[in-house]
Protein backbone atom coordinates (compact mmCIF):
# COMPACT_ATOMS: atom_id res chain seq x y z
CA UNK A 1 0.00 0.00 0.00
CA UNK A 2 1.69 3.51 -1.00
CA UNK A 3 1.39 6.08 1.44
CA UNK A 4 -1.54 8.30 -0.65
CA UNK A 5 -3.06 4.94 -0.61
CA UNK A 6 -3.35 4.44 3.07
CA UNK A 7 -4.16 8.28 3.74
CA UNK A 8 -6.70 8.01 1.59
CA UNK A 9 -7.73 4.56 3.56
CA UNK A 10 -8.52 6.60 6.99
CA UNK A 11 -12.04 7.92 7.27
CA UNK A 12 -13.15 11.16 9.14
CA UNK A 13 -14.09 9.42 11.76
CA UNK A 14 -10.56 7.60 12.14
CA UNK A 15 -8.81 10.67 11.81
CA UNK A 16 -11.28 13.29 14.11
CA UNK A 17 -10.37 15.80 16.07
CA UNK A 18 -12.85 17.55 18.96
CA UNK A 19 -12.20 20.22 21.02
CA UNK A 20 -13.91 21.98 23.76
CA UNK A 21 -13.85 24.86 25.54
CA UNK A 22 -15.56 24.18 29.09
CA UNK A 23 -17.49 27.04 30.90
CA UNK A 24 -14.01 26.98 33.54
CA UNK A 25 -11.92 28.25 30.82
CA UNK A 26 -9.99 24.41 30.60
CA UNK A 27 -9.42 23.27 27.33
CA UNK A 28 -10.17 19.69 25.91
CA UNK A 29 -9.07 18.21 23.29
CA UNK A 30 -9.87 14.61 22.04
CA UNK A 31 -8.51 11.74 19.05
CA UNK A 32 -10.68 8.85 18.93
CA UNK A 33 -8.59 5.47 17.49
CA UNK A 34 -11.18 2.96 16.65
CA UNK A 35 -10.69 -0.38 18.09
CA UNK A 36 -8.38 0.28 20.82
CA UNK A 37 -9.45 -0.42 24.75
CA UNK A 38 -6.87 2.29 26.29
CA UNK A 39 -6.87 6.30 26.37
CA UNK A 40 -3.76 8.37 26.80
CA UNK A 41 -4.71 11.01 29.07
CA UNK A 42 -2.57 14.17 29.39
CA UNK A 43 -3.30 17.16 31.78
CA UNK A 44 -1.05 20.09 30.66
CA UNK A 45 -0.19 23.29 33.12
CA UNK A 46 0.97 25.99 30.87
CA UNK A 47 3.63 27.01 33.36
CA UNK A 48 7.20 26.41 33.22
CA UNK A 49 10.67 26.96 34.27
CA UNK A 50 10.11 30.34 31.94
CA UNK A 51 8.08 31.61 34.18
CA UNK A 52 10.19 31.28 37.36
CA UNK A 53 12.33 34.34 38.61
CA UNK A 54 15.55 34.44 40.21
CA UNK A 55 14.57 33.37 43.53
CA UNK A 56 11.65 30.92 41.84
CA UNK A 57 14.18 28.35 40.13
CA UNK A 58 12.93 24.75 40.32
CA UNK A 59 9.44 25.56 41.95
CA UNK A 60 7.23 24.41 39.15
CA UNK A 61 9.38 21.17 38.94
CA UNK A 62 9.24 20.81 42.83
CA UNK A 63 5.09 21.28 42.51
CA UNK A 64 5.03 18.54 40.11
CA UNK A 65 6.63 16.44 42.31
CA UNK A 66 4.52 17.25 45.45
CA UNK A 67 1.49 16.24 43.54
CA UNK A 68 2.09 12.77 43.82
CA UNK A 69 2.54 13.24 47.48
CA UNK A 70 -1.36 12.84 48.32
CA UNK A 71 -4.55 14.80 48.18
CA UNK A 72 -7.14 15.05 51.46
CA UNK A 73 -8.67 12.20 49.86
CA UNK A 74 -6.02 9.62 49.12
CA UNK A 75 -2.04 9.52 50.13
CA UNK A 76 0.78 8.87 48.02
CA UNK A 77 0.37 4.86 48.59
CA UNK A 78 -3.01 5.01 47.91
CA UNK A 79 -2.76 6.97 44.68
CA UNK A 80 -0.07 4.55 43.53
CA UNK A 81 -2.19 1.40 44.65
CA UNK A 82 -5.17 2.89 42.48
CA UNK A 83 -3.08 3.26 39.34
CA UNK A 84 -1.60 -0.11 39.63
CA UNK A 85 -4.92 -1.81 40.31
CA UNK A 86 -6.24 -0.42 36.90
CA UNK A 87 -3.02 -1.47 35.46
CA UNK A 88 -2.32 1.92 34.68
CA UNK A 89 1.17 4.11 34.73
CA UNK A 90 1.08 7.66 35.86
CA UNK A 91 3.79 10.30 35.53
CA UNK A 92 4.68 14.05 35.01
CA UNK A 93 7.41 16.03 33.80
CA UNK A 94 8.33 19.44 34.09
CA UNK A 95 9.12 21.78 30.77
CA UNK A 96 10.53 25.22 29.82
CA UNK A 97 6.88 26.17 29.14
CA UNK A 98 4.98 23.10 30.46
CA UNK A 99 4.16 20.91 33.09
CA UNK A 100 2.32 17.51 32.16
CA UNK A 101 0.67 14.66 34.63
CA UNK A 102 0.17 11.59 32.00
CA UNK A 103 -1.59 8.44 32.10
CA UNK A 104 -2.66 5.37 30.24
CA UNK A 105 -5.56 3.63 30.97
CA UNK A 106 -7.81 0.62 29.96
CA UNK A 107 -10.95 2.87 28.68
CA UNK A 108 -13.27 1.41 31.46
CA UNK A 109 -11.16 2.86 34.10
CA UNK A 110 -10.99 6.48 32.73
CA UNK A 111 -13.18 8.21 35.08
CA UNK A 112 -11.12 6.79 38.21
CA UNK A 113 -8.36 8.39 36.31
CA UNK A 114 -9.65 11.47 36.01
CA UNK A 115 -10.95 12.04 39.19
CA UNK A 116 -7.74 10.86 40.55
CA UNK A 117 -5.42 13.26 38.27
CA UNK A 118 -7.83 16.09 38.65
CA UNK A 119 -7.66 15.93 42.95
CA UNK A 120 -3.94 15.62 42.90
CA UNK A 121 -3.78 19.21 40.12
CA UNK A 122 -6.24 21.16 42.26
CA UNK A 123 -5.64 19.85 46.25
CA UNK A 124 -2.29 18.55 46.38
CA UNK A 125 -1.82 18.67 50.59
CA UNK A 126 1.91 20.26 50.40
CA UNK A 127 2.24 19.53 54.41
CA UNK A 128 5.51 19.91 55.59
CA UNK A 129 6.19 16.63 55.70
CA UNK A 130 6.33 15.82 52.50
CA UNK A 131 7.96 19.14 51.35
CA UNK A 132 11.29 18.56 53.26
CA UNK A 133 11.20 14.77 52.59
CA UNK A 134 10.86 15.45 48.44
CA UNK A 135 12.87 18.13 48.44
CA UNK A 136 15.76 15.68 49.93
CA UNK A 137 14.70 14.18 46.40
CA UNK A 138 15.44 16.98 44.23
CA UNK A 139 18.61 18.05 45.21
CA UNK A 140 19.17 14.19 44.79
CA UNK A 141 17.92 14.58 41.38
CA UNK A 142 20.05 17.37 40.69
CA UNK A 143 23.32 15.78 41.75
CA UNK A 144 22.33 12.70 39.44
CA UNK A 145 21.79 15.73 36.90
CA UNK A 146 24.67 16.80 37.32
CA UNK A 147 26.48 13.25 37.13
CA UNK A 148 24.69 13.08 33.38
CA UNK A 149 27.10 15.10 31.33
CA UNK A 150 25.71 14.31 28.17
CA UNK A 151 22.36 15.99 29.25
CA UNK A 152 24.60 18.95 31.11
CA UNK A 153 25.93 20.17 28.41
CA UNK A 154 22.35 21.02 27.20
CA UNK A 155 22.12 23.30 29.81
CA UNK A 156 25.33 24.71 29.42
CA UNK A 157 24.43 25.73 25.60
CA UNK A 158 21.40 27.12 26.78
CA UNK A 159 22.86 29.40 29.50
CA UNK A 160 25.72 30.37 26.47
CA UNK A 161 22.96 30.90 24.48
CA UNK A 162 20.20 33.09 26.57
CA UNK A 163 22.45 33.98 29.92
CA UNK A 164 20.01 35.29 32.55
CA UNK A 165 16.91 34.88 30.48
CA UNK A 166 14.88 32.00 32.03
CA UNK A 167 15.29 30.01 29.55
CA UNK A 168 19.02 29.71 30.36
CA UNK A 169 18.65 28.24 33.42
CA UNK A 170 18.05 24.88 34.24
CA UNK A 171 14.20 22.84 34.17
CA UNK A 172 15.41 21.24 37.64
CA UNK A 173 16.04 24.79 39.18
CA UNK A 174 18.95 26.00 41.58
CA UNK A 175 19.63 23.79 44.74
CA UNK A 176 19.78 26.31 47.13
CA UNK A 177 15.92 28.06 45.86
CA UNK A 178 14.90 24.07 46.52
CA UNK A 179 16.44 24.02 49.91
CA UNK A 180 15.61 26.93 51.66
CA UNK A 181 11.76 27.84 50.04
CA UNK A 182 9.15 27.55 52.53
CA UNK A 183 5.44 25.97 52.53
CA UNK A 184 3.72 29.26 52.20
CA UNK A 185 6.22 30.12 48.95
CA UNK A 186 4.97 26.86 47.03
CA UNK A 187 1.46 27.26 48.07
CA UNK A 188 1.06 30.64 46.52
CA UNK A 189 3.10 29.88 43.49
CA UNK A 190 1.01 27.12 42.71
CA UNK A 191 -2.31 28.93 42.98
CA UNK A 192 -1.30 31.91 40.69
CA UNK A 193 -0.33 28.53 37.75
CA UNK A 194 -2.73 25.52 38.36
CA UNK A 195 -5.98 27.30 37.18
CA UNK A 196 -8.20 26.20 34.81
CA UNK A 197 -7.83 29.15 31.98
CA UNK A 198 -3.75 27.49 31.81
CA UNK A 199 -4.92 23.72 31.70
CA UNK A 200 -5.36 21.62 28.55
CA UNK A 201 -6.54 17.97 28.84
CA UNK A 202 -5.70 16.06 25.97
CA UNK A 203 -7.03 12.14 25.18
CA UNK A 204 -6.15 9.59 22.23
CA UNK A 205 -7.55 6.67 21.99
CA UNK A 206 -10.91 4.84 22.86
CA UNK A 207 -12.46 8.34 24.26
CA UNK A 208 -15.92 9.68 24.02
CA UNK A 209 -15.31 13.43 23.84
CA UNK A 210 -18.01 14.66 25.41
CA UNK A 211 -18.58 12.27 28.04
CA UNK A 212 -14.95 13.50 28.90
CA UNK A 213 -16.03 17.21 29.08
CA UNK A 214 -18.58 15.74 31.50
CA UNK A 215 -16.07 13.85 33.86
CA UNK A 216 -13.47 17.03 33.65
CA UNK A 217 -17.04 19.09 34.57
CA UNK A 218 -17.48 17.23 37.11
CA UNK A 219 -14.22 16.98 38.72
CA UNK A 220 -12.98 20.36 38.40
CA UNK A 221 -15.30 22.48 40.60
CA UNK A 222 -12.45 23.48 43.03
CA UNK A 223 -10.39 25.05 40.12
CA UNK A 224 -10.45 28.78 39.95
CA UNK A 225 -10.78 30.20 36.39
CA UNK A 226 -8.15 33.43 36.31
CA UNK A 227 -5.97 34.51 33.41
CA UNK A 228 -3.65 32.93 30.94
CA UNK A 229 -0.26 32.84 30.77
CA UNK A 230 1.73 35.87 29.92
CA UNK A 231 5.09 35.85 28.44
CA UNK A 232 6.55 38.68 26.36
CA UNK A 233 10.01 38.52 27.88
CA UNK A 234 11.48 36.64 24.40
CA UNK A 235 14.76 37.53 23.33
CA UNK A 236 15.35 38.74 19.70
CA UNK A 237 18.49 36.28 19.12
CA UNK A 238 20.60 34.30 21.12
CA UNK A 239 24.12 35.46 22.43
CA UNK A 240 27.53 34.13 20.78
CA UNK A 241 29.86 32.66 23.28
CA UNK A 242 31.52 30.09 24.95
CA UNK A 243 31.15 27.72 28.30
CA UNK A 244 33.56 25.12 28.91
CA UNK A 245 32.90 23.10 31.67
CA UNK A 246 35.73 21.17 33.71
CA UNK A 247 34.90 17.87 34.60
CA UNK A 248 36.94 15.04 34.07
CA UNK A 249 34.99 12.56 31.71
CA UNK A 250 35.75 9.59 29.68
CA UNK A 251 34.47 11.40 27.08
CA UNK A 252 34.17 15.56 25.89
CA UNK A 253 30.69 16.44 25.33
CA UNK A 254 30.38 19.35 22.52
CA UNK A 255 27.46 21.26 22.09
CA UNK A 256 27.38 23.85 19.27
CA UNK A 257 24.34 26.10 18.44
CA UNK A 258 22.40 29.41 17.66
CA UNK A 259 19.71 31.31 16.85
CA UNK A 260 16.59 29.00 15.56
CA UNK A 261 12.76 29.82 14.89
CA UNK A 262 10.11 30.33 17.26
CA UNK A 263 7.15 27.91 18.02
CA UNK A 264 4.14 28.34 15.42
CA UNK A 265 6.99 29.57 13.18
CA UNK A 266 5.64 29.21 9.31
CA UNK A 267 8.77 27.57 8.31
CA UNK A 268 9.11 25.05 10.99
CA UNK A 269 8.61 22.16 9.01
CA UNK A 270 11.19 23.21 6.91
CA UNK A 271 13.48 23.08 9.98
CA UNK A 272 12.32 19.92 10.62
CA UNK A 273 13.60 18.62 7.02
CA UNK A 274 16.89 21.13 7.28
CA UNK A 275 17.81 19.71 10.60
CA UNK A 276 16.89 15.88 9.17
CA UNK A 277 19.31 16.44 6.53
CA UNK A 278 22.22 17.67 8.71
CA UNK A 279 21.91 15.57 11.77
CA UNK A 280 18.61 13.60 12.46
CA UNK A 281 19.05 10.24 10.72
CA UNK A 282 21.52 7.61 9.45
CA UNK A 283 21.80 8.75 6.84
CA UNK A 284 22.63 12.79 7.54
CA UNK A 285 25.53 14.79 7.04
CA UNK A 286 27.10 14.95 10.62
CA UNK A 287 26.50 10.77 11.22
CA UNK A 288 27.76 9.98 7.85
CA UNK A 289 31.42 12.03 8.20
CA UNK A 290 31.85 12.19 11.77
CA UNK A 291 30.61 8.61 12.73
CA UNK A 292 30.67 6.29 9.47
CA UNK A 293 33.76 7.72 7.41
CA UNK A 294 35.91 8.82 10.61
CA UNK A 295 34.67 6.98 13.42
CA UNK A 296 35.31 9.70 16.10
CA UNK A 297 32.11 9.44 17.56
CA UNK A 298 29.44 7.02 18.61
CA UNK A 299 26.79 9.29 19.41
CA UNK A 300 26.19 12.67 17.39
CA UNK A 301 23.09 14.81 16.11
CA UNK A 302 21.73 17.70 15.39
CA UNK A 303 18.55 19.39 16.86
CA UNK A 304 16.36 22.30 17.36
CA UNK A 305 14.30 24.02 20.14
CA UNK A 306 11.06 26.00 19.63
CA UNK A 307 9.70 28.60 22.46
CA UNK A 308 7.26 31.51 22.43
CA UNK A 309 9.04 34.37 20.65
CA UNK A 310 12.46 32.33 20.47
CA UNK A 311 14.24 29.07 19.39
CA UNK A 312 17.41 27.91 19.19
CA UNK A 313 19.34 24.75 16.85
CA UNK A 314 22.12 22.74 18.16
CA UNK A 315 24.22 19.50 17.32
CA UNK A 316 25.71 17.47 20.34
CA UNK A 317 28.24 15.27 19.78
CA UNK A 318 30.23 12.93 22.30
CA UNK A 319 33.58 11.88 21.63
CA UNK A 320 37.43 11.18 23.30
CA UNK A 321 38.83 14.27 24.70
CA UNK A 322 42.15 14.42 22.04
CA UNK A 323 39.59 14.42 19.31
CA UNK A 324 37.57 17.23 20.52
CA UNK A 325 38.93 20.19 18.52
CA UNK A 326 39.49 17.86 15.52
CA UNK A 327 35.47 16.97 15.85
CA UNK A 328 34.50 20.85 16.49
CA UNK A 329 35.80 22.30 13.20
CA UNK A 330 34.46 19.14 11.32
CA UNK A 331 31.08 19.98 12.55
CA UNK A 332 31.98 23.64 11.69
CA UNK A 333 32.99 22.28 8.17
CA UNK A 334 29.58 20.95 7.24
CA UNK A 335 27.97 23.87 8.56
CA UNK A 336 30.33 25.53 6.50
CA UNK A 337 29.37 23.44 3.72
CA UNK A 338 25.35 23.88 4.13
CA UNK A 339 25.98 27.32 4.14
CA UNK A 340 27.94 27.78 0.68
CA UNK A 341 26.68 24.71 -1.21
CA UNK A 342 23.16 24.32 -0.02
CA UNK A 343 21.69 20.82 -0.17
CA UNK A 344 21.07 18.09 -2.94
CA UNK A 345 17.26 17.05 -4.04
CA UNK A 346 18.24 13.49 -2.96
CA UNK A 347 18.90 14.78 0.48
CA UNK A 348 15.43 16.66 0.29
CA UNK A 349 13.74 13.70 -1.05
CA UNK A 350 15.32 11.29 1.26
CA UNK A 351 14.34 13.14 4.42
CA UNK A 352 10.94 14.12 3.40
CA UNK A 353 10.44 10.55 3.09
CA UNK A 354 11.78 9.52 6.96
CA UNK A 355 9.81 12.43 8.35
CA UNK A 356 6.40 11.15 6.66
CA UNK A 357 7.41 6.98 7.93
CA UNK A 358 8.11 8.58 11.63
CA UNK A 359 5.29 10.39 12.01
CA UNK A 360 3.27 7.37 10.80
CA UNK A 361 4.69 4.63 13.13
CA UNK A 362 4.45 7.69 15.52
CA UNK A 363 0.27 6.76 15.06
CA UNK A 364 0.64 3.53 16.10
CA UNK A 365 1.07 5.18 19.29
CA UNK A 366 -1.45 6.42 21.32
CA UNK A 367 0.56 8.57 23.78
CA UNK A 368 2.30 10.14 20.62
CA UNK A 369 -1.08 11.45 19.77
CA UNK A 370 -1.93 12.72 22.78
CA UNK A 371 1.44 14.95 23.33
CA UNK A 372 0.69 16.46 19.45
CA UNK A 373 -2.64 17.31 20.84
CA UNK A 374 -1.32 18.79 23.75
CA UNK A 375 1.60 20.55 22.31
CA UNK A 376 -0.83 22.38 19.51
CA UNK A 377 -3.47 23.54 21.97
CA UNK A 378 -0.61 24.58 24.41
CA UNK A 379 0.86 26.60 21.38
CA UNK A 380 -2.49 27.92 20.55
CA UNK A 381 -1.60 26.25 17.40
CA UNK A 382 -3.98 24.92 14.36
CA UNK A 383 -5.08 20.71 14.94
CA UNK A 384 -4.17 19.35 11.70
CA UNK A 385 -4.38 15.54 10.47
CA UNK A 386 -1.46 13.24 9.45
CA UNK A 387 -2.22 13.66 5.94
CA UNK A 388 -2.01 17.85 6.48
CA UNK A 389 1.03 17.27 8.29
CA UNK A 390 2.78 15.37 5.52
CA UNK A 391 1.28 17.70 2.65
CA UNK A 392 3.43 20.75 5.19
CA UNK A 393 6.46 18.30 4.72
CA UNK A 394 6.40 17.93 0.98
CA UNK A 395 5.73 21.31 0.11
CA UNK A 396 9.47 21.96 1.73
CA UNK A 397 11.35 23.08 -1.84
CA UNK A 398 15.74 23.15 -1.50
CA UNK A 399 14.71 27.25 -1.90
CA UNK A 400 13.06 26.98 1.47
CA UNK A 401 15.76 25.11 2.92
CA UNK A 402 18.67 27.16 2.00
CA UNK A 403 16.33 30.33 3.28
CA UNK A 404 15.83 28.48 6.78
CA UNK A 405 19.53 27.79 7.12
CA UNK A 406 20.78 31.52 6.22
CA UNK A 407 17.94 32.55 8.90
CA UNK A 408 19.22 30.03 11.63
CA UNK A 409 22.98 28.56 11.29
CA UNK A 410 23.54 31.43 9.11
CA UNK A 411 22.01 34.09 11.05
CA UNK A 412 24.70 34.73 13.93
CA UNK A 413 27.59 33.37 15.29
CA UNK A 414 27.62 30.27 17.34
CA UNK A 415 27.72 29.42 20.32
CA UNK A 416 29.83 26.38 21.85
CA UNK A 417 29.36 24.45 25.03
CA UNK A 418 31.58 21.38 26.03
CA UNK A 419 31.90 19.45 29.28
CA UNK A 420 34.68 17.75 29.96
CA UNK A 421 38.56 17.65 31.47
CA UNK A 422 39.48 20.83 29.55
CA UNK A 423 40.51 24.68 30.38
CA UNK A 424 38.54 27.22 29.26
CA UNK A 425 40.80 27.98 26.14
CA UNK A 426 41.71 25.01 25.05
CA UNK A 427 38.80 24.09 22.44
CA UNK A 428 37.29 26.88 20.15
CA UNK A 429 35.29 27.69 17.70
CA UNK A 430 36.91 29.06 13.94
CA UNK A 431 33.93 31.75 13.78
CA UNK A 432 33.37 30.35 10.46
CA UNK A 433 29.67 29.86 11.10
Amino acid sequence: MTLETWLASMGPEEMSFNRTELDSKIRVVTERIPEVRSVSLGVSIDTGSRDENENERGLTHFIEHLLFKGTPDMNAKQIAEAFDFMGADLNAATGREFTSIYSRVVDQHLPRAVEIIMDMAQRPLMDDGDINSERQVLLEEVAMHMDSPDELVHDHLAQTLWGDHPLGHMVLGDARVVSEVSREKLLEFRSQRYIASRIVIAAAGSVDHDKLCDLISKNTGAMQAGGPTLRDNALPGPATGKHIFFRETEQAHICIGSKGIPRKHPERFTLAVMDNILGGSMSSRLFQSIREEKGLAYSIYSYHGMFLGMGMVGVYCGTQPGQAQKVIELIEDELVLAREKGFTREELGRAKNHIEGSLLISLEDSGNRMSRLSKAELARDEHMTVDQLIERVRKVTLDDLNRVFSDTWGSTNASLAVVGPFEEDSLSLSGRI
